[in-house]
């Protein structure tokens, strides 16, 4: 085992300790997801296909974040992320029960493509190599949904930024602007390829 993967093998067994802390310690929890985030590498393979996502944690304030964990954790419609390496784009997988939801809070948006059954693919992404947005010292695959077809509310806002932890693997802060123009880490989410366990 080479020095790179015992460091993909380190990494994956700190995620598991994160992933266990925050259900007690959330600030400390995502002081690890930071730490293991700092520690990881622009992907050096363009990604392509379908990569099955974990949401780990919000990241807005501690009572909102409560909130939200009780939620995603009954019910979580999103699922991962298809990409094409060709023209450097994607999309986001979801299921179809929340179709509904999309469509009252975003009733103009009219981008959702059926999938395999019971999903569709929604809020196209351009990817792109570059410096992170919060720690400019870390190369990152940038995901960024600043297009025309997708919602001005929230989603042209977002963008995305991985690092690979493990072979296939990744790690992801879901990146918004705050109101007054700086931006924030608003979740932490993980990528992986794969058939779907479920």
């Amino acid at each position: 085992m080479n020095i790179d993967q015992q460091l993909n093998v380190n990494l994956r067994a700190e995620l598991e300790v994160a992933k266990r802390q925050l259900k007690s310690d959330q600030k400390g929890g995502i002081a690890a997801l930071d730490k293991i985030y700092r520690q990881g590498k622009v992907p050096e393979v363009t990604l392509n296909g379908r990569y099955w996502g974990e949401f780990l944690t919000a990241n807005f304030n501690p009572v909102l974040d409560s909130w939200l964990d009780i939620i995603t954790k009954m019910w979580l419609p999103w699922e991962g992320k298809t990409f094409d390496a060709r023209n450097n784009t994607g999309d986001n997988i979801f299921t179809n029960d929340g179709l509904l939801l999309g469509r009252l809070i975003w009733p103009l948006y009219n981008g959702y493509v059926a999938d395999t059954r019971g999903r569709t693919l929604a809020f196209k992404f351009q990817t792109s190599r570059g410096q992170c947005l919060l720690e400019p010292d870390i190369e990152v695959l940038r995901l960024s949904f600043d297009l025309p077809e997708n919602p001005k509310f929230l989603i042209r806002e977002l963008v995305d930024q991985l690092v690979q932890i493990d072979d296939d693997f990744y790690l992801g802060k879901a990146v918004l602007k705050h109101p007054d123009g700086g931006r924030f880490c608003a979740a932490y989410f993980t990528l992986k390829s794969g058939l779907v366990s479920h």
